[in-house]
């Protein structure tokens, strides 16, 4: 795809002079952003797009949105991004729901393929990279621990006037220059579930744990509730003691995540089949959505 994507470029500059292509790409540009996309049915991304990166406080990956072009599918973009089709759906669950042009898709930016500048010949292959400061980031953070810079040269390079002083939140700053040709998958970073991501506290508590106590299995059926905090991992047990913790382990999604007990059963409510309830959280994290799904457990 890159490799055709080369030689129609490369066709398209014999022809025409390079002030004439750059306006043809900038005209088009404008009308894509007007639809909401990136690129066209041709191209994910155009010189005259604009890539605004954000950093992910769970993963520490830099991430982009890339709002999807009438005739480009899903499969593409992942190919594009040099992900595979699954690492695409573990950083955009809702995905596997299906896609409509405009969609965004959440893509991860590696900070190896983010050039520091080109040569002036070769406007037409890359586009700008930008990052947009979050609440309490300094220039320090954003250089050495968000970018891997050793110092601060090739931001201040980029952005002239630019200071530790005058920096804000929300602020778009230029980091760089990204080929348009695509990213070699063994240029990307390894993508974990996001819900995953966000569990690893509780992991870690478990890991703790569980090195000087020994768990009890049990297996069986959940249930989930629309109640409680929506932002919070907490289930409904029988006998685990509360404020303890609960490995689930849900088989059709492999995934196993970790949850405090905040309470215990209504009997009245659900019947002893019913091992564990779950909180929207846990609902989202798993994907399920049948009232009831099988899980294995493990708790002290």
């Amino acid at each position: 795809m890159a490799h055709n994507r080369i030689l129609c470029i490369t066709a398209t500059m014999k022809f025409f002079p390079p002030k004439f292509l750059l306006s043809l790409i900038f005209c088009a540009g404008f009308l894509l952003q007007n639809l909401g996309a990136t690129g066209d049915s041709l191209y994910f991304l155009l010189p005259t797009d604009t890539v605004v990166l954000r950093s992910d406080p769970a993963s520490g990956h830099l991430l982009f949105d890339h709002y999807l072009a009438p005739k480009q599918t899903l499969y593409g973009a992942a190919r594009f991004y040099g992900f595979s089709l699954d690492d695409l759906y573990r950083l955009n669950p809702a995905l596997r729901k299906g896609y409509t042009p405009g969609t965004k898709v959440t893509v991860a930016i590696p900070r190896t393929v983010i050039r520091p500048s080109f040569s002036r010949d070769s406007v037409a292959w890359f586009v700008p990279v930008r990052y947009r400061l979050s609440p309490g980031e300094t220039l320090f953070g954003l250089t050495r621990r968000t970018l891997g810079h050793p110092d601060d040269s090739r931001i201040k390079a980029l952005n002239p006037g630019l200071t530790a002083e005058n920096l804000k939140p929300g602020q778009v700053v230029k980091i760089g220059y990204l080929r348009i040709d695509g990213i070699n998958p063994d240029a990307q970073v390894r993508v974990e579930d996001p819900y995953v991501l966000r569990n690893r506290p509780l992991h870690a508590r478990w890991d703790s744990l569980t090195a000087k106590k020994t768990p009890l299995f049990t297996n069986g059926k959940a249930a989930w509730t629309t109640r409680g905090d929506r932002s919070k991992w907490m289930v409904l047990h029988r006998t685990a003691p509360l404020g303890s913790l609960v490995e689930i382990e849900e088989p059709r999604s492999r995934k196993t995540i970790y949850a405090q007990v905040v309470g215990r059963i209504p009997e009245q409510v659900y019947d002893s089949r019913v091992i564990l309830v779950v909180s929207p959280l846990l609902v989202q994290a798993f994907g399920v959505r049948d009232k009831e799904f099988y899980v294995r457990t493990r708790h002290f």
